[in-house]
């Protein structure tokens, strides 16, 4: 057991998609129209304290938080066929439309997913703290359940990390479509 590191899925798939997002966006020399922020949060798992603490003093940029992308374990799927990718977009009251345009980016040009959304754990993850502060937020999951969830089988082998990459398009060309500055 030494030497494994467990949390493959249950978080570090989702760390993974915002670094992603961020060298992507440094490599191409993404300028975009707003501040974008990168963070990975503490203390979702014990109360959601991180974001909670975040969201409820955004040091000073309260006014300016246009929305906030949440990634969850976002390596399940147990399929190695891109056509039975799905992923699921949750939303909140406030941010329907946003996540209509979520959806309109799970198109063949951007990704291999489809997308449905099902919102019965949206109060689970760090996307939840900011929608009760008043902010728009997404929260995208694996469309597939983990039975390595909380388990010492939550180590890399046991996931799909091309589909993984694929939510990490879907999310980072909605990023960039809303954040586009013509001329960029």
């Amino acid at each position: 057991l030494l030497g494994t590191i467990y949390g493959a899925n249950d978080n570090a798939s989702g760390v993974a998609g915002v670094l992603e997002i961020a060298r992507v966006m440094k490599e191409r020399e993404f300028s975009p129209s707003s501040t974008i922020m990168f963070i990975a949060f503490a203390a979702e798992e014990v109360g959601l304290y991180g974001s909670k603490d975040f969201a409820a003093d955004p040091n000073g940029y309260s006014s300016r938080i246009r929305f906030m992308l949440n990634f969850d374990m976002i390596a399940c799927e147990n399929s190695t066929d891109p056509a039975n990718w799905f992923v699921n977009i949750m939303d909140y009251d406030n941010s329907h439309k946003l996540r209509t345009e979520a959806e309109a980016m799970v198109d063949p040009k951007y990704t291999l997913l489809e997308s449905f959304t099902d919102n019965t754990s949206h109060n689970y993850s760090d996307s939840y703290s900011f929608f009760l502060y008043g902010y728009k937020a997404l929260f995208f999951f694996s469309g597939d359940a983990d039975p390595n969830y909380h388990t010492l089988n939550d180590i890399a082998a046991n996931y799909n990390f091309e589909y993984c990459a694929e939510i990490v398009k879907v999310s980072c060309a909605l990023a960039a479509d809303k954040n586009w500055v013509p001329g960029n």
